[in-house]
């Protein structure tokens, strides 16, 4: 926001200050930081406006006239327009993930799309731990690569910034410690780490299987991440997003243990202790388990039965990491997880009500639960 101008300093250019009685200093108009800029006077005026030229042009008042759109509406109406690899739109859940990236950009909202620039998406990405940064960088150059096809701005400040790298922290599970921790895992619990393991799928993909996704022998899982994934090492191919498993003896039993005395649509549920009208509201089913639930809950379990006691905080393998232990282990048995993790391979097509043509993989399971059927 402007100073308020006085007798004594209107002559001075925007951003520029007294620093005492006889130095001068700068404060950058993007970052907020202060610069020291010497007792000339003449001096710190001529380097104040130049500064300002590059880093506070004054396109925003021209952009205001002109109409030109801001990176808050443009950003809203990528979520609008953007679309599944399929044609289909978001899920709900996709929504949340790309509205709470869009959170970090807010102090741009009300800025012009084109004002945007190279130095200040560096600032912000630098500002974020680096899995943040990556999922955040990736979200912009969608939003610019948007705009750049509209003919909205000519150029991808998101594009240009350098793509840090995060050490994983993170290790493995094992079989032992897996088992240790579903023996002390709420029943409901115990099934999705047994669909995980069986089916090599993700956090996101078993919490969303429905009944209703059982068709002639069938399971069928319509992946919610059809892209690179950070916390993911296998990549997932073209032809990838929709796998059909096999319903073999093993997964039967588990999905005969799902079955309960409650009735919902999802495979993994469970009854809340206390609904809440907000809750719920956010939820499909009232019985639906919530992504971050999940993670709470496991961790809780890997608590309670002392995993992995030398690992502390990140180190501590997440339910995720059920996806790499069971890869392991169909290759181990020498069998392929690559149709089940999501890679493309031998396809057949069905088609939809809605018109769309949906490439299913089909997917066999290549290993026997390694854990007592309970």
């Amino acid at each position: 926001m402007a100073r308020p101008r006085t007798k004594r300093n209107k002559d001075l250019p925007a951003n520029l200050y007294r620093n005492g009685v006889s130095t001068w200093k700068y404060r950058h108009p993007i970052t907020g930081a202060w610069h020291a800029m010497g007792a000339d006077k003449s001096k710190a005026v001529a380097a104040a406006r130049k500064l300002n030229d590059i880093l506070a042009p004054t396109t925003d008042l021209i952009s205001v006239v002109m109409g030109e759109i801001t990176f808050g509406e443009f950003s809203q109406k990528f979520l609008s327009e953007k679309r599944r690899k399929d044609g289909r739109p978001l899920s709900p859940n996709s929504i949340r993930t790309y509205t709470h990236s869009l959170s970090r950009c807010a102090e741009w909202n009300d800025k012009p799309l084109s004002s945007i620039s190279l130095f200040m998406t560096n600032k912000l990405l630098e500002n974020l731990p680096a899995s943040t940064s990556i999922e955040t960088r990736s979200l912009l150059i969608q939003i610019f690569d948007l705009a750049i096809s509209k003919g909205l701005v000519t150029e991808n400040p998101a594009a240009q910034t350098i793509k840090r790298f995060r050490v994983k922290q993170r290790k493995r599970h094992t079989l032992e410690g897996l088992a240790k921790i579903r023996d002390v895992s709420p029943q409901w619990l115990k099934n999705a780490i047994d669909l995980a393991m069986l089916t090599t799928q993700r956090r996101i993909d078993i919490i969303n299987m429905k009944w209703t996704d059982i068709k002639d022998g069938y399971l069928h899982v319509a992946q919610e991440k059809t892209t690179d994934d950070p916390e993911d090492e296998f990549e997932l191919l073209e032809g990838a997003g929709y796998v059909r498993i096999k319903i073999n003896g093993e997964l039967q039993i588990v999905l005969d243990r799902c079955k309960d005395d409650v009735i919902s649509p999802f495979i993994i549920h469970r009854v809340p202790k206390g609904k809440t009208k907000n809750k719920c509201q956010t939820k499909e089913h009232w019985t639906q388990v919530e992504a971050q639930y999940v993670s709470r809950e496991f961790l809780k379990a890997i608590q309670k039965s002392g995993t992995y006691p030398e690992l502390k905080g990140r180190q501590l393998p997440s339910f995720h990491e059920i996806r790499a232990l069971s890869i392991h282990l169909h290759k181990k048995a020498g069998k392929s997880a690559q149709a089940l993790a999501g890679h493309a391979t031998e396809k057949m097509t069905e088609m939809y009500a809605s018109g769309h043509e949906i490439i299913w993989n089909d997917a066999d399971i290549g290993i026997d639960l390694p854990f007592k059927n309970t």
